[in-house]
């Protein structure tokens, strides 16, 4: 009796297992930033720096949340460059330089391109809502696309109110 109930537990079991090595190939995400070292500090910082111009990753990123992450990247690379010569960082700054790593992590996950967002609406004519997805950089750039359209429609109505000049 027991080997049967020990059995009947295992086969219950095998779907939870099969479930969890199968989350196992899902995609990891990974941080932006991870500071171990000043001089892999200094790569990733650079390159971060890099994706919030126009083009990278972060290129949507609000100005508020720029500043944000220029003043957590001073930090962190303050409390590295403190402590490169001896290695040894006292408790209270690793936990400051993980707190401000995680930080400006959460600000760029935020702020990625190809973060997902969905939204569920109901079209114009209709009470049944349809859910669509996209990137967070093809909302924003439609939002700036929109912006522009409305910018150059008042202009050019000023312009035919001013006599063409």
């Amino acid at each position: 009796m027991k080997t049967y109930l020990a059995f009947v537990a295992a086969m219950l079991m095998l779907p939870t297992v099969y479930a969890a090595s199968a989350n196992t190939n899902s995609p990891v995400v990974e941080k932006p930033l991870v500071a171990q070292s000043l001089e892999s500090f200094n790569r990733e910082s650079a390159r971060i720096r890099e994706q919030m111009q126009p083009g990278g990753v972060y290129e949507f990123i609000k100005a508020a949340d720029r500043a944000r992450v220029e003043t957590r990247l001073a930090d962190m690379q303050k409390l590295l460059q403190d402590h490169s010569a001896d290695g040894d960082m006292s408790k209270s700054n690793k936990i400051a330089l993980v707190n401000a790593q995680e930080e400006v992590n959460g600000i760029l996950r935020h702020n990625d391109n190809n973060r997902m967002v969905c939204e569920s609406r109901a079209p114009v004519g209709s009470h049944i809502p349809v859910t669509t997805c996209r990137t967070y950089g093809e909302v924003e750039q439609q939002r700036r696309d929109s912006v522009k359209s409305v910018g150059d429609m008042n202009n050019t109505a000023r312009q035919r109110g001013n006599g063409g000049h």
